[in-house]
């Protein structure tokens, strides 16, 4: 896979982070790179995902990419104050940040060399690469891999400061947002954009002068949310207050949804875990609920025998990946009896699902979920309905644009999910499947999913915003 006729063609770097979540858009950014000729990418990444690439790579999936991957980042660090989403964005990237100094001095010393790359495409939280960028004289474009509202919420951070909105301490959590481009509730704006914030005023400072700004979204999808709009006018005001330099005159490319879902993305099948996938073949079409709260997050272990006896309950057939802790058993978190009481309805797996496949499956009704970006992208795009309990992060106001702006899905409890731990019960879970999968506010609820399907097929649909974005972010970058 060497670059032909030794000529220097596109050498991309890509430093991407472990989680699946974050790692997904660039995964499918190097299928779409597959598509042409003389291309090298390099990803720094470390943890599992990048373990997941090379297996992809092994296998040829990337056809004649020249594809080098280095294991650089450890696990990020611990954050022990939550126990539902045990790491912190800003203490993981300063401790990357650390261990990428090794590259940043090899970087600089084969700087002008065949060798060197010619652009970096990096995650919006290791905004620390723009320095290797600019010493480099390459355009540096950034990936914000959680959702748009998140990363303007960090942008306008210091002015909710200012306002006292903050979504947990704040007199003001209950009342509705009226910020351009966020929406919901103070209490569903994401808290780390508060309480870091050096870290997001770095983030700001440099992702306003990137390259390209690129988003895992498309303007059809946000609508009247207007997320990325607010950004683009954001960087705007900038480019008119700072022009900056040459490489800074930055641009927005709303190239999302990237999925692994077949439109979407490439839906890649490796390590599947049949067994699921078999149980899944003997239910009724739309019967099933799927239920995963993504690879990091999860609920706490005492709210575990209600969400199962809330299953029980509902009568719905199920689907559950449940994390079960170090030293524990699923006899232990589970209810007494309850397997033997739900066996051949329910199916509990303590490993890994693959979730793209599951949300593909025609008995797959409906989809509980953390409400993570990742998982939200790929059940709209594959007009499944869900269950909302956010965790952290981006994951409450995720879980608004659900509910409330597209009316595809219900939340699990009512109020700020930070009290779900203690206000949700087995009859409140018993009801909302219900409610989601078997009453007629549901079957409004799968239309309106199976409309907002059609909407994201169009965006990625030659002529759609998404395909002329994500073409010419690739015309752009790959010119040499």
């Amino acid at each position: 896979m060497a670059q032909g006729n030794g000529s220097r063609g596109p050498h991309i770097l890509m430093v991407m982070l472990g989680a699946p979540g974050h790692s997904s858009p660039f995964i499918q950014l190097i299928y779409h790179l597959r598509h042409h000729k003389n291309v090298t990418v390099t990803v720094i990444s470390g943890g599992p995902s990048l373990v997941h690439l090379s297996k992809l790579h092994e296998r040829g999936d990337f056809y004649d990419v020249d594809l080098r991957i280095e294991s650089v980042f450890g696990p990020p660090p611990l954050y022990p104050q939550d126990p539902k989403f045990p790491a912190r964005a800003a203490t993981a990237s300063a401790q990357w940040q650390i261990e990428f100094e090794g590259v940043k001095k090899r970087l600089i010393q084969e700087k002008g060399s065949a060798r060197a790359p010619t652009a970096i495409i990096s995650d919006l939280f290791v905004w620390w690469t723009k320095d290797t960028a600019d010493e480099l004289g390459i355009p540096w474009y950034t990936v914000s891999t959680t959702a748009s509202w998140m990363t303007l919420s960090g942008f306008v951070s210091p002015l909710l400061r200012t306002r006292d909105l903050h979504p947990v301490l704040s007199g003001q959590k209950y009342e509705k947002l009226d910020m351009p481009g966020l929406f919901g509730y103070v209490y569903d704006l994401p808290a780390e954009t508060l309480e870091w914030p050096e870290f997001y005023a770095n983030i700001t400072h440099h992702s306003l002068r990137a390259t390209g700004l690129l988003f895992n979204s498309s303007l059809e999808l946000e609508g009247a949310a207007g997320s990325v709009q607010t950004v683009i006018e954001l960087v705007e005001q900038r480019k008119k207050s700072d022009p900056g330099k040459p490489l800074e005159n930055t641009k927005v490319f709303p190239i999302g949804p990237m999925a692994q879902i077949p439109g979407y993305g490439e839906l890649v099948k490796l390590g599947e875990q049949e067994e699921a996938l078999k149980w899944l073949d003997t239910q009724e079409k739309g019967s099933v609920l799927y239920i995963a709260f993504g690879s990091l997050g999860n609920v706490v272990m005492e709210v575990v025998p209600q969400l199962a006896l809330g299953f029980e309950e509902s009568g719905v057939p199920f689907l559950w990946v449940l994390k079960v802790p170090p030293g524990k058993t699923v006899e232990d978190i589970l209810p007494e009896g309850f397997q033997a009481r739900v066996q051949g309805r329910g199916f509990i797996e303590t490993g890994w699902a693959p979730q793209s496949s599951v949300l593909l499956h025609p008995a797959t009704g409906g989809f509980l979920s953390h409400a993570g970006w990742n998982s939200t992208l790929e059940s709209l795009c594959a007009g499944v309905p869900m269950l909302t309990w956010p965790l952290s992060a981006d994951q409450p106001m995720n879980a608004r644009f659900v509910t409330d702006f597209h009316k595809v899905g219900l939340p699990v409890g009512e109020g700020p999910s930070e009290d779900y731990s203690t206000t949700v019960t087995k009859a409140g879970i018993s009801k909302a499947v219900k409610r989601l999968m078997v009453s007629e506010e549901g079957k409004e609820i799968r239309k309106n999913s199976l409309r907002v399907k059609e909407l994201l097929h169009q965006t990625v649909s030659e002529g759609g915003s998404t395909y002329v974005a994500l073409r010419n972010f690739i015309s752009e970058l790959l010119t040499v």
